[in-house]
């Protein structure tokens, strides 16, 4: 049995990913697993878009009937390999004037030419997404995006036992990602 991960994305990001846009999924921990490792992408079923003008925030049933919103949301839509994971490290004290993100490699720091443009996201946006606290660069490679979508059902969720992981049904999809066997 080989692991891999099933990863919860919003449609919007999903849209970039498939596109080659985002090669970068920025998040908040990683998996306890060696890069490279299969990731298959769930893509989220918003049922309420919200909508901001400015005065207040608006919630709206999203009717929206294009293709891509009828057939991809709520199910796995493709899947790409984890080669690296990048430490998104926190330089300073949040709140802080000059505070800035580094993408570290063993504890240095890289140089410049880390692009966060990679991952769709402005520098204060990750800030505001990890709250002050450093995260994970997901590295995009192998992107496969399905001819249909598949359900959760095709997979088996992994459940860590002290004999080792035991495949269990998926009964809901991730709230952020959870491993799962890998399909062959």
């Amino acid at each position: 049995m080989s692991k891999a991960v099933l990863i919860s994305i919003r449609p919007e990001w999903v849209k970039k990913i498939l596109a080659g846009e985002k090669t970068l999924e920025v998040r908040k921990n990683r998996p306890n697993m060696e890069t490279p490792f299969k990731v298959y992408i769930y893509c989220t079923n918003q049922k309420n878009v919200i909508l901001w003008n400015a005065r207040s925030y608006i919630y709206v049933d999203d009717h929206n009937h294009n293709a891509f919103d009828r057939c991809w949301n709520g199910s796995v839509v493709g899947e790409f390999v984890c080669d690296k994971i990048t430490w998104l490290n926190h330089v300073g004290f949040s709140g802080l004037p000059g505070i800035r993100l580094s993408a570290m490699k063993d504890r240095y720091t890289i140089d410049d030419s880390f692009g966060f443009s990679e991952s769709c996201l402005t520098t204060p946006q990750i800030e505001k997404f990890l709250g002050g606290k450093d995260g994970y660069a997901w590295h995009i490679s192998n992107l496969k995006i399905y001819d249909g979508p598949k359900q959760l059902s095709e997979f088996k969720g992994l459940r860590k036992t002290k004999f080792g992981y035991a495949p269990v049904e998926i009964k809901r999809p991730p709230q952020n990602w959870y491993y799962v066997e890998e399909l062959q």
